[in-house]
C-alpha cells in the first residue's frame, strides 16, 4: 500500500520540505481515562472531514485502537521500529479512509524510546506531504519516553475525567510536560461527562489549580465527550462509536471536536519536515 501520492518532484526545494502533516499527541498519565477512545475516534472524525488522517497506535493492548476497530494485523509499528518493514507495508485501511499504523503484540512493552522514534521519523518523513493529520495515541503512562514523544508533537492534547484519580493524573501529566518538557501550549479534552456545562466547569477547576503552580502554561479547552453507553456498545463489537453511531452523543462530540481541531492554527514543530521529535538530532547529524 502507498499512502505517498501527494508529494511533487516539480516544486521548489525548499517548498519539497514542508510538512502539511499535523501531529497530534493523546495523553493521559495513565490508563483507564478514554484516552485510546478518545485518540481513535477523533482520528475517524478528521477522517470523515476530509482530511487525510492516520492513526498510530503506539500503546498495545487488548482494548488498544488497532484492535477496537477490529484489526488484527500480523505487521505493526515494531516491524518499521525493527527496520524490517516500511510505514506502507503494514498500514492498514481503516473506516472512512482512515489510515492505522497498528500497534505492536498486546503483551508489548508500549515503550517508544529516542532510537525508536529515530526510525520512526525516517519512516514517516516520505509522508511529510501526503497527509494532514497524524494522531498518535501514546502509552497510558508517564515515563520519560512517553513524555517526550508527547512534547515532540505540534499539538499536546491531555484527556481529563470528573472522577479525582483521572483528574490528578492529568494534572501529572500536564505538570511534568510543563516543567521537565518545557510545553507551554497544552490543549485539554474532558471525557465522560454530564454535560457541556460539566465539562467546561471541569476544565475551569483544572486550569485554576494547574495556574497557582504552571503560570507560563497555557490550557486551552478543545471540548467534551459525554457519557455515553453506545461507546461501550461500539466497543464490544469492535467499532468506533463515530464510525458504529454516528448520530450518538459522544459520536457528535467527536465530530465537534475534529471541526475543532481543524480550524486551530497548529503551527509544525522545529524542522519543518520531520516527526517525532527529531529535529534536533537531524539537524545535528
Amino acid at each position: 500500500m502507498n499512502i505517498v501520492g501527494n508529494d511533487r518532484t516539480d516544486m521548489p526545494a525548499y517548498a519539497a520540505q514542508q510538512r502539511s502533516a499535523r501531529v497530534i499527541s493523546i495523553a493521559c498519565g495513565r490508563s483507564g481515562v478514554g484516552k485510546t477512545t478518545v485518540a481513535a475516534n477523533l482520528a475517524l472524525s478528521l477522517s470523515r472531514l476530509r482530511r487525510r488522517a492516520m492513526i498510530v497506535d503506539c500503546d498495545p493492548g487488548p482494548a488498544d485502537a488497532t484492535r477496537q476497530m477490529g484489526f488484527n494485523p500480523q505487521e505493526s509499528i515494531d516491524d518499521v521500529i525493527g527496520g524490517r518493514l516500511t510505514i506502507d507495508q503494514i498500514v492498514v485501511d481503516g473506516p472512512d479512509a482512515l489510515f492505522v499504523v497498528p500497534a505492536g503484540p498486546v503483551d508489548a512493552a508500549g515503550r517508544v524510546d529516542l532510537a525508536a522514534r529515530l526510525k520512526l521519523a525516517d519512516a514517516f518523513r516520505p509522508h511529510r506531504r501526503s497527509l494532514d493529520y497524524v494522531i498518535i495515541d501514546t502509552p497510558g503512562s508517564a515515563d520519560p519516553d512517553t513524555l517526550d514523544m508527547i512534547a515532540s508533537a505540534d499539538l499536546a492534547i491531555v484527556v481529563l475525567a470528573p472522577d479525582a484519580d483521572r483528574f490528578m493524573d492529568a494534572y501529572g501529566t500536564v505538570k511534568l510536560l510543563a516543567n521537565e518538557h518545557d510545553v507551554r501550549d497544552i490543549a485539554i479534552v474532558t471525557n465522560r461527562i454530564a454535560d457541556d456545562a460539566t465539562g467546561r466547569e471541569l476544565f475551569r477547576r483544572f486550569r485554576d489549580i494547574s495556574a497557582r503552580f504552571l503560570t507560563d502554561t497555557r490550557l486551552r479547552y478543545l471540548g467534551g465527550v459525554p457519557r455515553d453507553e453506545r461507546v461501550l456498545t461500539a466497543a464490544a463489537r469492535r467499532r468506533l462509536v463515530v464510525d458504529q453511531y454516528p448520530n450518538a452523543r459522544a459520536a457528535q462530540a467527536f465530530d465537534h471536536l475534529a471541526r475543532t481541531i481543524d480550524m486551530l492554527d497548529v503551527p509544525a514543530m522545529m524542522g519543518g519536515d520531520c516527526f517525532f521529535g527529531m529535529e534536533a538530532v537531524v539537524r545535528a547529524s
